[in-house]
């Protein structure tokens, strides 16, 4: 586990950057099923897990249809717990965020 003030140890802020965006697609899916149609969804995005405990990542497609379709990956319940959240929320509002992560917007 690194501890405050090792980052320099880990590499300079774009090898970490772009450590972490490895990493990151190394998750993507290839494909979302529509949870609507059925369909196949390959435009698919990443979605902030800054500050979801548990979430190792989460991925947005939109379908041809309209429906928004989730996959998610990390620890069971926090996966559990954030699909649950989504069945709850019967208005979701979906921010943007940089390709790298840094800066995250909500609409």
């Amino acid at each position: 586990m690194w501890k405050m003030g090792q980052a320099k140890n880990r590499g300079s802020q774009a090898e970490r950057i772009a450590q972490a965006q490895a990493k990151l697609e190394a998750t993507r899916p290839e494909k979302l099923v529509c949870n609507g149609c059925g369909g196949d969804v390959t435009t698919i995005n990443p979605v902030s897990t800054r500050g979801l405990r548990g979430l190792d990542a989460i991925w947005v497609g939109q379908c041809e249809c309209g429906q928004t379709t989730f996959a998610a990956s990390g620890e069971p319940k926090a996966v559990e717990a954030f699909f649950f959240a989504l069945s709850e929320n019967t208005e979701l509002t979906l921010g943007s965020q940089s390709k790298d992560g840094a800066e995250h917007k909500t609409a």
